[in-house]
């Protein structure tokens, strides 16, 4: 019997042999649908993709009362592609999450594994990728923040502090992989979340040094040209973030800013030594439910970008629409159009999802179906 086999039969035995204090459950999200896009390499395209308004996966997760206000749990999940069965983040089996932990309502909560970091994981649930079902259609320039969760982080150890009239703080560390030089290849990265009523506002870091070795399966990977590929020449990537919204009867409206930047570039590389490149953003999203079952949303977000070595100043607009509707608690249609207009010596990439486009814009157009478990 192969190893993965193994791990998911005794998942799926274990709940009979559970306590009565005890829970686990089995979960996951599949999506699929067809793309059309304007321009790609100077060609439009139809494209069959999965996992664009949300990620497709699968997971385990259990909790377990220790008693004393006390418990254990954990969770394992993997993506993969709806379309051929492949494991995605890089082939990980749980490449999504893996983690244990223990939980108290006093103390908060402390986890060791695999984890997200705080931009994604907060500010991510505030932009248009992370409300409308465009997804990672809707992504920030090349996601170059990861508000669309394109990369995890391993060896993590996270805390989440309880609430405390309406604050929540987060702080993760990722442990580095090098002998003798552990801070190469760390991360750290915080949260500070507060909600009350319907208003959300939150702001967050993250910090990665040598990302490209951390986390290859990151943004910054060759095929990503918003960048320029100066992600795979960094010494550190840094993003700061602050995000809000508001939800008042069926109208949500949400607002986020990220600066991002990638540091310390390599010269080995054919980087500039010290040089930098950034990349501020913000967007505006708004929602509405017409009905229980029907969903509208529109967004808008700028990105203003700059090259140090160079002196180019990229520039991107985009526009998105979605229209979503629910067939049952668990499974929805949905439509999406994105507008992505580049200047500043800028090609339209509506990366990591579509190929460059071979002028200023990009026009990408789908219909998909989504279905939780």
């Amino acid at each position: 019997m192969k190893p993965y086999c193994a791990i998911l039969l005794g998942c799926l035995i274990l709940p009979v042999g559970a306590r009565a204090q005890s829970s686990v459950a089995l979960y996951g999200i599949l999506d699929n649908g067809v793309t059309w896009s304007s321009n790609q390499g100077g060609h439009s395209a139809w494209q069959m993709q999965g996992s664009i308004s949300q990620g497709n996966r699968w997971g385990v997760r259990g909790q377990e009362d220790l008693g004393g206000d006390w418990a254990a749990l954990f969770r394992l999940e993997g993506g993969f592609n709806g379309n051929t069965g492949a494991l995605s983040q890089g082939g990980r089996l749980f490449g999504r999450l893996a983690f244990v932990g223990l939980s108290s309502t006093r103390y908060g909560t402390l986890t060791l594994g695999r984890q997200g970091e705080a931009i994604g994981d907060y500010i991510g649930l505030l932009s248009a990728n992370g409300q409308l079902p465009g997804g990672i259609l809707f992504p920030h320039p090349g996601d170059l923040d990861n508000n669309g969760v394109d990369f995890h982080l391993n060896n993590a150890v996270k805390y989440v502090s309880p609430t405390y009239g309406g604050l929540t703080g987060v702080a993760i560390y990722s442990f580095g992989g090098v002998a003798g030089d552990f801070a190469r290849q760390s991360a750290k990265s915080f949260a500070l979340q507060y909600v009350s009523g319907g208003l959300q506002v939150v702001g967050a870091y993250t910090q990665i040094d040598h990302p490209a070795e951390a986390v290859p399966e990151g943004v910054w990977t060759a095929s990503n040209t918003v960048d320029g590929n100066y992600g795979l020449a960094a010494g550190s990537y840094k993003v700061l973030g602050f995000g809000a919204g508001y939800t008042f009867g069926a109208a949500r409206i949400s607002a986020d800013w990220t600066h991002t930047q990638f540091g310390d570039l390599d010269p080995t590389l054919g980087a500039k030594i010290g040089g930098h490149v950034t990349f501020n953003i913000g967007e505006v999203v708004a929602s509405y439910m017409v009905r229980p079952t029907l969903q509208l949303g529109v967004a808008f977000s700028y990105t203003a970008g700059s090259v140090s070595e160079t002196g180019q100043t990229p520039r991107y607009q985009e526009t998105d629409a979605s229209v979503d509707y629910y067939l049952s608690k668990s499974t929805d249609l949905y439509a999406s159009a994105t507008w992505m207009h580049a200047s500043g010596g800028a090609v339209a990439d509506l990366a990591p999802v579509l190929a460059a486009s071979s002028g200023s814009d990009q026009v990408a157009l789908r219909v998909g179906l989504r279905k939780k478990f």
